[in-house]
């Protein structure tokens, strides 16, 4: 089989990668040739430093919107090519079929990021290949990024990061039993862990809007989630909670994996003087909810 490839993270499959992904699937058309992307499960700052926040996407999301695209895909792991040169890097890419690959002007690759777009363009006519060049995406003179998305996500900005994704960002997670204070409360929420397969970025601390339900099921809700540390509780806890709560929901979600996309960005965390505080401000939340679908339904 012969190949168009491209290769990177494609953390988001944002608008930016999505640039290089058409110019893939078109060149793969033009020339008869099948769309393949090798997908790197985490960037290099996951490996090499402390301060990667997380996904925004795990791999098998992003394979799940590359394959609905046309495209056969590869998730591959950086200590596992990190000490292949440039040079080994180029044939095993030959050797598998790759007759020509789009990239962006940064795309670097090979031991110590020996390979690059002039390697690229200097081998491509001894080793017969096309090399295609995607200058980088702006909006607004800001790069898109994957980086730029994940500090949106950080700071509440969801609206605009999903503006720059093409789509509305996704979460997801087994539901797992807790100690039933939504429940207690009058609010039953279903707490997920997001990070079950892989380190996703929590979004900031705070209250949003979303839609959605057990993965795969054709029935969808909108709902309130909450992220954060329940300062109210007084936990001793080392990892932010995610809970989600349905409005319009009835029914036992636990040990099922619920996926939400997040709509809206609502309100801070904040830490409540007693229950009865803490239940009024959830009512609050619920009627600013049930305000704001009209603007969601299509």
């Amino acid at each position: 089989m012969n190949y168009a490839v491209t290769i990177g993270t494609f953390d988001g499959v944002h608008k930016g990668h999505q640039v290089i992904l058409k110019k893939t699937l078109d060149y793969a058309e033009k020339h008869q040739l099948k769309p393949k992307a090798y997908i790197m499960k985490y960037p290099a700052l996951h490996h090499f430093s402390n301060d990667f926040v997380g996904l925004i996407y795990p791999s098998y999301k992003r394979e799940e919107i590359l394959q609905s695209m046309g495209f056969e895909t590869e998730v591959f792991e950086l200590p596992d090519v990190i000490n292949i040169t440039h040079g080994e890097y180029l044939d095993f890419l030959l050797n598998n079929g790759m007759k020509c690959i789009v990239c962006g002007e940064d795309f670097t690759f090979g031991k110590g990021k020996k390979g690059d777009i002039n390697f690229l363009l200097a081998e491509r006519h001894k080793k017969d290949f096309i090399v295609e060049i995607i200058n980088d995406i702006k909006t607004s003179e800001t790069r898109i990024s994957s980086t730029f998305i994940r500090r949106s996500i950080q700071n509440g900005r969801i609206e605009e990061a999903n503006k720059l994704l093409g789509r509305n960002w996704t979460l997801e997670g087994p539901v797992y039993e807790d100690r039933h204070v939504g429940f207690k409360l009058g609010f039953p929420t279903a707490n997920i862990d997001i990070r079950y397969k892989e380190k996703i970025i929590y979004p900031k601390f705070g209250v949003y809007l979303v839609y959605g339900g057990v993965k795969n099921s054709p029935y969808k809700y909108f709902g309130l989630m909450s992220v954060g540390m329940r300062p109210t509780f007084n936990l001793d806890i080392k990892e932010p909670k995610v809970e989600i709560y349905f409005l319009d929901y009835f029914g036992d979600l636990y040990n099922k994996v619920i996926e939400v996309e997040v709509l809206k960005f609502m309100r801070e965390e904040m830490k409540f003087s007693s229950e009865k505080e803490l239940i009024s401000q959830m009512i609050k939340d619920e009627d600013n909810a049930r305000k704001l679908l009209s603007q969601f339904q299509n």
